[in-house]
């Protein structure tokens, strides 16, 4: 195998069809090599990757995969909320274009939970998997599931009866760079190759954001971690599992301590 990193690994873009539109898809690599399905974080795109695709082997075909609403891809239908049970549809479909009998999944933060309940809900679609930053879904415990609903709802609601913000590029990059989870701020270097896929230039020489608004609003599942923790002896990844999170922030960690102490109890995952 070709283990080689190169900088110059060939890249193209182009759209699978879906029932509502569009997914985009950016690929690096040969179509000749084993595939890698990669996904991006909440309001991030395949510009996520462009950074770090110089320093992985040459010996796979990258496809990183735009999800509904992010990028250059079709927004989900109008008027509904977004359920992340919605991406795993999303997921299946793209996994069906490509005619493999297994994938290798590359993803990061809401990428990697919903590759995640891929894995785990189509297991032999999965050679192996790899989550960046992976934490679990917020999942509201059952005294607070009605106002997590309603809360949701209220929010989409909000988001629907608003047209969009303008920044000058200047505020766009940093408002794209400062709203992050936890608060973390991404460098400009990391940052402007996701914002050139989600800024549109308006005649008056302002910007726009074309994420789908929704995604601020998505809906989880409605279970507690205690559901999770007990659905992962039963359900767990059956694949080689690596999660990686970043030693720069330890919230994770600390959050989600018992399932992550489950997930390191299971034989095939490696954090």
């Amino acid at each position: 195998m070709d283990t080689r990193r190169s900088a110059d690994k060939p890249v193209k873009e182009f759209n699978i069809s879906v029932p509502w539109g569009h997914i985009t898809v950016k690929a690096w690599g040969s179509a000749d090599n084993p595939h890698v399905l990669v996904f991006h974080g909440l309001a991030d795109n395949a510009g996520s990757f462009d950074n770090l695709m110089p320093y992985l082997s040459n010996s796979f075909y990258y496809l990183c995969i735009e999800l509904p609403g992010h990028g250059k891809s079709s927004h989900f239908p109008a008027n509904l909320p977004i359920h992340t049970t919605d991406y795993i549809i999303v997921c299946r479909l793209v996994a069906e274009q490509f005619k493999q009998k297994k994938y290798i999944i590359l993803s990061h933060s809401l990428g990697a939970q919903i590759a995640m309940m891929f894995a785990r809900v189509y297991p032999d679609y999965v050679e192996k998997f790899i989550g960046l930053e992976l934490i679990p879904p917020v999942l509201p415990d059952a005294q607070r599931s009605v106002k997590y609903v309603k809360s949701r709802l209220e929010l989409f609601e909000n988001i629907a009866s608003r047209g969009p913000a303008s920044y000058s590029y200047e505020e766009a990059l940093e408002s794209f760079s400062t709203n992050r989870y936890a608060d973390e701020v991404l460098t400009k270097e990391a940052a402007e190759p996701i914002l050139k896929r989600c800024l549109q230039q308006q005649d008056n020489g302002r910007y726009i954001f074309t994420t789908d608004e929704r995604i601020k609003a998505y809906i989880n599942p409605l279970h507690d971690m205690r559901y999770e923790i007990e659905s992962f002896k039963t359900d767990p990844l059956k694949c080689p599992t690596l999660i990686i999170l970043s030693k720069l922030n330890d919230r994770p960690r600390k959050k989600y301590r018992d399932l992550i102490s489950k997930w390191q109890a299971c034989n095939s995952i490696t954090i």
